[in-house]
């Protein structure tokens, strides 16, 4: 292992080209995410629908997160490049859907087709970032990922406002995301595929199995990356699910208060990006997720059991500056464990099939503990207890991965 901490981020021309088109797709995944969550109060009460069915809602479409998992394996066979780019399409043709709905029943199978997909291109983004960034920039490139999903989570907020006054309501917010598909049609020849993976399909090398990644060379890693998806994910989805309804329902906000506010400390919780990508690069990816797992998990706990207003903004922000940062630890390691002929597999089956469990639990297990807990606020904080468990396994079961060197083939020794 070696590399330069010191080594200055600067993109080659061949980077240059990829990362508009990446760009677009991890901003809309974070668009889209943001979307749902925030107008969750308005779409219930358009609907007439309770706590319950919303959560019961919830985790219907997020079961499409499980069927990226056949979406993302794809990548390992026919490339990165025609996984992302349909993917990226796919997706935005079901947000207009979306905004079509006439029913709830209509709304959730549009937002299920088209979360298969958003997670889909995610996933195969963070493969391509990995793939295409030398070690020593890899943290920050991840990072930079990542942050642009955020910033891309920041805009339904602003225009939240806005398209409340309109006819439109929170159908607007869909609408815009068509946008990725023009985008794609017009970029897509500057999209090459990873020279990694071109690498591997011109050898001769047999594919590798389906539970290649549970072989014993791996499963060690394999099931301790899939804990970390999934008790990251109880507090992400968790918390970003529910933090508009719990400021409406429980706290009497309306729409103007809970985009200003989300919109601001989403913009002041984006330096969590940066620092993050410093510290992997610096500290250690080990250092830099114990830190974040545990601020993340205090921040989302003191985010739903504050009460007054400027606690409330203060704790958002606290928390969307470490939690944001859940999945780039979490696909680092995922990444820099697994060699190239199983990497995009190795995803596929930690975030797309273990972690996303959670992610599908959360928002029904929030809709009957709220009841017998007093509050939406107590369930998620029980939720937010999850990254403390990683914080344990990230210290006694993972290596130190910083300027680990990716391998392109599986180990054979059983």
């Amino acid at each position: 292992m070696s590399g330069n901490i010191d080594v200055k981020f600067r993109l080659t021309p061949r980077q240059k080209l990829l990362m508009p088109v990446l760009m677009c797709g991890t901003f809309f995944e974070g668009f889209d995410w943001m979307v749902i969550n925030l107008a969750l109060p308005f779409i219930s009460r358009d609907m007439g629908i309770d706590i319950k069915f919303t959560g019961i809602s919830l985790s219907i479409v997020a079961i499409g997160t499980l069927v990226a998992f056949f979406i993302v394996r794809l990548s390992d066979r026919i490339g990165r490049r025609p996984v992302f780019l349909w993917s990226v399409s796919l997706y935005a043709l079901l947000s207009l859907l979306t905004a079509l709905a006439p029913n709830i029943y209509y709304f959730v199978a549009c937002q299920f087709l088209a979360r298969v997909f958003l997670v889909s291109e995610w996933a195969t983004g963070l493969i391509v970032i990995a793939e295409e960034f030398p070690v020593e920039m890899r943290g920050r490139a991840l990072t930079l990922f990542q942050g642009v999903a955020a910033i891309g989570a920041i805009f339904p907020s602003l225009f939240m406002p806005l398209v409340a006054k309109t006819a439109l309501s929170w159908r607007g917010l869909y609408i815009i995301g068509i946008l990725p598909l023009f985008v794609v049609l017009l970029l897509r020849k500057n999209f090459s595929e990873t020279e990694r993976f071109q690498r591997i399909k011109e050898t001769r090398e047999p594919r590798a199995e389906f539970f290649a990644v549970f072989k014993p060379a791996y499963r060690k890693y394999m099931l301790t990356v899939s804990a970390l998806w999934f008790l990251a994910y109880l507090c992400y989805a968790a918390s970003m699910n529910f933090f508009s309804y719990r400021v409406v329902n429980e706290l009497g906000w309306n729409e103007s208060r809970v985009g200003l506010t989300t919109a601001v400390a989403y913009l002041l919780g984006l330096s969590g990006y940066f620092v993050a990508g410093k510290l992997m690069d610096s500290l250690g990816r080990k250092k830099t997720a114990v830190l974040f797992f545990l601020g993340g998990s205090l921040g989302t706990v003191c985010a739903f059991q504050a009460t007054g207003y400027i606690w409330v903004f203060a704790s958002l922000i606290v928390g969307t500056f470490f939690v944001g940062v859940f999945t780039v630890l979490c696909s680092s390691f995922t990444n820099e464990l697994f060699p190239t002929a199983i990497r995009a597999n190795a995803t596929a089956w930690g975030n797309n099939i273990i972690g996303r469990l959670a992610q599908i639990l959360a928002p029904s297990a929030i809709g009957f503990l709220a009841g017998p807990l007093h509050s939406t606020g107590n369930a998620v904080s029980l939720m937010a207890l999850g990254p403390i468990i990683a914080t344990l396994l990230v210290i006694f079961m993972l290596p130190e991965t910083r300027y680990r060197e990716m391998q392109d083939f599986v180990e054979n020794t059983e």
